[in-house]
């Protein structure tokens, strides 16, 4: 009786050890997803990984953008034995429907508004959990600060900066001119771009201004110039019908409703500003490269400014392009996806997105460098604008988590009616940042 009862007692003694066993090892597994410690990569059996980017599928954008792929597979990624596949996402959705599918999606450029979805829902991870510090010191090291926190939730790393600019005043210097204005002296205030804008009215017959009521991210900085927000800085709380945000889009709806303001949509008004039918379009400096094909086609000079001001209150730029968002699923993938984080966010990829694509350099100092991008700046002094404006730029919202794309709508949504409609900017603010709130909660 003993010796069977010892024998049981054995028995479950080393099932509770397998047990152990089992969860420990499910408990490591698990660890490792998160571990900092990267594989070892083999240029003769080269790691093959994923980048989904909108712009390869955009046909200002591609050619740049394939460039910068192709230089990295022809230089580094030989070198290291590293492939990226670019993998054209033209409606932001084909990144999403392969990981659902179980692909291997391994890097993806990320817009900033919905970050925080994918962050919960896709399996995005942080730089941090994923990276050696070390390399994330020294890499990051010259990068804008500033920049360095536009990808970050809750203190982690979620996307690095990628492809990015600052909103630009971009001028048709031949309507100035016949309008009696100097384009070397632009607009600084918001009340000057109603006074210039009905002048190139009046004198030209074409609209004077126009910034796209459906732009969504320029309409931030809009807020935050007259000391509005649009989020709380704890990201709970939707705050876009205060006073000063409510005063803001009243003067923006005063320019559209009364003939200083060209009608039409973030895809309409660049067409027309590109025709020479428009004196002032505020948009990313990423339209720079086209606006100045079409000045030059149509025999007028692309002039440009900074974002304008509330009276003598400094105006407050936010950030429009992409995040590099990762997601390797071992150690191997995650030193071939640093290795070409590395790359295009370094000296060489920076110097083909911004001359080759349209972005800024986030690292800026190559804008002073002969061996970068010296020579474009020059050539294209519109960037110095942009560059200056980095100072003061502030984050794009990135809306929370699960409703960040109903979030983002329905503020973009209740910004198109507030000004391009008869409806009252007050009401229509308020029952919009109730509805946000109320999916917060």
């Amino acid at each position: 009786m003993v010796k069977l009862k010892s024998k049981r007692l054995f028995i479950m003694l080393t099932l509770l050890l397998g047990i152990a066993s089992v969860l420990s090892a499910c408990s490591s597994s698990d660890a490792s997803t998160v571990s900092q410690e990267m594989g070892e990569l083999d240029p003769e059996n080269p790691t093959k990984i994923t980048f989904y980017s909108y712009s390869l599928a955009a046909p200002t954008m591609k050619e740049g953008m394939e460039h910068l792929i192709n230089e990295f597979n022809d230089t580094i990624g030989k070198e290291k034995g590293v492939i990226v596949e670019g993998v054209a996402d033209a409606s932001y959705q084909q990144f999403k429907a392969d990981i659902a599918a179980g692909k291997a999606v391994d890097i993806v450029q990320h817009t900033f508004s919905t970050l925080d979805n994918s962050r919960e829902t896709l399996g995005f991870q942080a730089y941090e959990d994923v990276f050696p510090a070390e390399e994330l010191n020294n890499h990051f090291n010259g990068i804008s600060d500033n920049a360095l926190s536009l990808g970050k939730i809750d203190g982690k790393t979620y996307g690095l900066a990628f492809t990015f600019s600052t909103p630009i005043v971009f001028m048709n210097g031949k309507l100035f001119e016949e309008a009696g204005l100097n384009p070397t002296k632009p607009p600084q205030t918001w009340e000057e771009i109603k006074e210039y804008s009905l002048k190139i009215n009046e004198a030209t017959g074409k609209d004077g201004f126009a910034l796209a009521p459906d732009n969504g991210w320029t309409t931030e900085g809009v807020i935050l110039s007259n000391g509005g927000k649009v989020l709380s800085d704890d990201r709970k709380e939707a705050q876009f019908a205060n006073q000063e945000s409510i005063e803001a889009i009243e003067m923006w709806k005063d320019l559209y409703q009364n003939g200083a303001h060209a009608v039409g949509s973030d895809t309409e008004l660049p067409e027309q500003f590109m025709a020479g039918n428009l004196g002032m379009y505020i948009t990313s400096t990423a339209l720079h490269s086209g606006f100045k094909n079409a000045s030059e086609a149509g025999g007028w000079e692309l002039y440009g400014a900074g974002l304008p001001s509330f009276g003598n209150n400094p105006s407050v730029p936010v950030n429009s392009g992409s995040v590099l968002a990762v997601r390797p699923d071992n150690d191997v993938k995650k030193a071939a996806v640093w290795e070409f984080i590395k790359y295009v966010t370094g000296n060489e990829g920076y110097t083909i997105i911004t001359s080759e694509v349209g972005y800024l350099p986030l690292r800026t100092e190559l804008a002073d460098d002969p061996n970068y991008l010296k020579g474009f700046i020059d050539e294209n002094p519109l960037y110095k604008i942009n560059l200056e404006q980095l100072k003061n730029i502030q984050p794009a919202v990135i809306w929370p988590a699960e409703y960040a794309t109903e979030m983002s709508n329905i503020f973009r949504d209740a910004i198109v009616k507030s000004v391009s409609t008869d409806a009252d900017v007050e009401k229509t603010l308020k029952a919009a940042e109730g509805e946000i709130n109320q999916l917060i909660q």
